[in-house]
């Protein structure tokens, strides 16, 4: 898969800023995710060890949630550990991965946050705007915003309000498991971001795709260290 050039990957935090800055505004949150057929997950591994990242995806058929093809490559961490930067850090190795796929899917979900984040410009929005297709962060924890408490049952949802906006759902995923933050990243709205995770569930807190990347990712990881 081609990915586009959209600019230089820096190792300055002010720099990081202002490309944030610079693109937020090309994000677009609308547009229907009708006609899905190939969902990608995404998600990386660290090892401490060597300042390694270790980046998979795995792309599933949709809705039937079949794994079709898996890929994986591994880069230095070039950009400090910065809450709300993970883009720089793990962008880079995140794209090597993605352009060993033979398919271009059709959605990408990803490990982290779109507009679910302080300048409405998360990993998610980040990589689907230079890929220029339609992508779901999935996060683990909340980055930023405020939220009303959430039902303990599966399914229960709740605003993530970011700077007076809407900006996402706090979603429980599993009873009485710790909900995941779900936002559209770029080419998509909240209700489909949401439909399409909850669509691709399967008994996990997290989404099979974004499941499928991680243990990959973290496998690879493993594999990789030195005795």
């Amino acid at each position: 898969m081609e990915i586009a050039d959209l600019h230089p990957w820096p190792e300055d935090q002010s720099e990081a800023l202002e490309i944030q800055y610079r693109f937020r505004d090309e994000i677009i949150t609308t547009g229907s995710l009708n006609g899905v057929g190939l969902i990608a997950g995404v998600d990386t591994a660290f090892d401490h060890n060597t300042d390694t990242l270790f980046a998979s995806v795995c792309v599933f058929n949709f809705p039937d949630l079949t794994e079709c093809e898996r890929v994986s490559d591994s880069g230095k961490a070039i950009f400090p550990y910065v809450p709300g930067l993970h883009a720089f850090r793990e962008g880079p190795v995140i794209l090597k991965a993605l352009a060993r796929i033979r398919t271009r899917p059709d959605l990408i979900i990803f490990a982290g946050h779109g507009i679910a984040h302080p300048r409405r410009f998360g990993l998610a929005c980040h990589l689907g705007l230079i890929l220029d297709i339609p992508s779901v962060g999935c996060a683990r924890k909340r980055l930023t915003g405020q939220h009303d408490e959430i039902d303990p049952e599966q399914g229960a949802n709740v605003p993530l309000i970011v700077d007076n906006k809407d900006s996402g759902r706090v979603y429980r995923t599993r009873e009485k498991v710790k909900p995941v933050i779900i936002s559209p990243g770029h080419r998509c709205g909240i209700n489909d971001a949401v439909n399409v995770v909850a669509k691709c569930l399967q008994g996990y807190r997290i989404p099979e795709p974004m499941r499928a990347a991680h243990r990959l990712a973290n496998r690879i990881k493993r594999n990789n260290k030195k005795p």
